[in-house]
């Protein structure tokens, strides 16, 4: 690179899917935008330029051994990138962006997308002595969330709160209006699913409104990862009958963010029902400030930090986990009262421009400059969307 280039940054990860929304579209487009030369090191099908972000290919890992045996792979190709800071999104990553530090006098970020310690007994425990350790030689740490300041606040580690706020894909304009001429009866979830993410409950709930010759459907979109608990819903769907009620998208494969804004606009109401696991009792879910954006009332668990957000913004229903008849309540209430479904509707599009990616990105690059050695040369960053 000349004196004169675009400073290069690299952002490394064999974990998480390319087009990952904090990833790509939020992150290495805000950097794109600031005048970074940002580039991506992950698992895709090609080495090719999407939106102006060079991505170079790694081989997609069928498991973690796999994830493992590619870090030789993800080291020639980092190196080869001769870039000034690398930006590592997993933890397993660590010791190998510890090395390209060592040798290569970049400035290395780590982004902590999760509370690990939640991974279970003994390789939480792992993945926690791991980041323990990088916390003596990173150069700053990036937290997703309020809560994982206990995790950095007492190593001697500079890190900055990097939420997962919601940007817009492209140009699309702002989400018109909900519709509330007829009753809330599309209920939609988007993310991964998984039974702790509220599967199973949400099979329950179209069983029940299934039975009960309701006029409710559920639209699920995103991928289920765990086969047995695919193939367990698919058998579900198939003995209940509940075909017309429940409508799958992606399911085994990743859905692309570019592909979710029609999701949103014709649902009614967006579902979080996870169970209260130690990664949700600690998380806003991205899908709360999505479902703001489109001005869709939430009906999630009643977690106590998710409560208090409903609560805060009076945009929609908590209710207990595991149990899909108090959704059916909610709806019920909404559908004979169809004024505070249409008030919960209007505090949820007021709330979504407290949520928005821009200043945030603008925060990432500001942060990028500050940790970047003085002799780089820094460049004026643009508003990203």
């Amino acid at each position: 690179m000349s004196p004169h280039s675009p400073t290069r940054v690299a952002h490394l990860t064999t974990v998480h899917h390319p087009f990952d929304p904090r990833i790509f579209h939020k992150q290495l487009a805000a950097l794109r935008d600031a005048g970074f030369d940002a580039r991506l090191v992950a698992p895709h099908e090609r080495t090719e330029r999407v939106h102006g972000i060079p991505i170079h290919a790694l081989p997609r890992p069928q498991n973690r051994p796999h994830r493992l045996a590619l870090q030789p792979r993800v080291s020639r190709t980092a190196r080869a990138l001769n870039a000034a800071l690398y930006h590592v999104h997993d933890p397993e990553l660590l010791p190998l962006a510890g090395l390209l530090k060592k040798t290569t006098r970049a400035r290395v970020v780590y982004d902590m997308h999760e509370n690990y310690r939640s991974k279970g007994a003994l390789l939480g425990r792992f993945l926690r002595a791991l980041e323990r350790w990088a916390f003596r030689w990173v150069d700053h740490v990036l937290i997703a969330e309020q809560s994982y300041r206990a995790i950095v606040e007492d190593r001697a580690v500079p890190h900055t709160y990097i939420p997962n706020y919601f940007r817009p894909i492209g140009e699309e304009p702002p989400a018109a209006p909900v519709d509330i001429s007829s009753p809330p009866t599309r209920l939609l979830y988007t993310g991964t699913l998984s039974d702790g993410r509220g599967l199973r409950t949400m099979v329950h709930l179209a069983a029940r409104i299934r039975g009960a010759d309701r006029p409710e459907t559920l639209s699920l979109v995103g991928i289920c990862r765990c086969p047995t608990q695919r193939a367990r819903t698919e058998e579900q769907i198939r003995r209940g009958g509940l075909g017309a009620v429940v409508d799958r998208v992606g399911w085994d494969t990743y859905v692309r963010p570019s592909t979710m804004p029609p999701h949103y606009r014709q649902a009614d109401v967006g579902l979080a029902l996870c169970e209260p696991r130690p990664n949700h009792v600690g998380s806003i879910p991205t899908k709360f400030y999505e479902y703001l954006h489109y001005g869709l009332p939430l009906i999630c668990s009643d977690i106590p930090l998710w409560r208090r957000f409903v609560d805060r913004h009076e945009c929609g229903a908590v209710v207990p986990p595991n149990d899909p008849a108090a959704v059916l309540d909610v709806l019920d209430e909404w559908q004979a009262h169809p004024e505070r479904y249409r008030q919960c509707a209007e505090n949820a599009r007021a709330a979504a421009g407290q949520y928005r990616w821009g200043p945030i990105g603008k925060r990432l690059a500001g942060l990028y400059h500050r940790v970047l050695p003085d002799n780089v040369p820094e460049l004026p960053t643009t508003e990203s969307r």
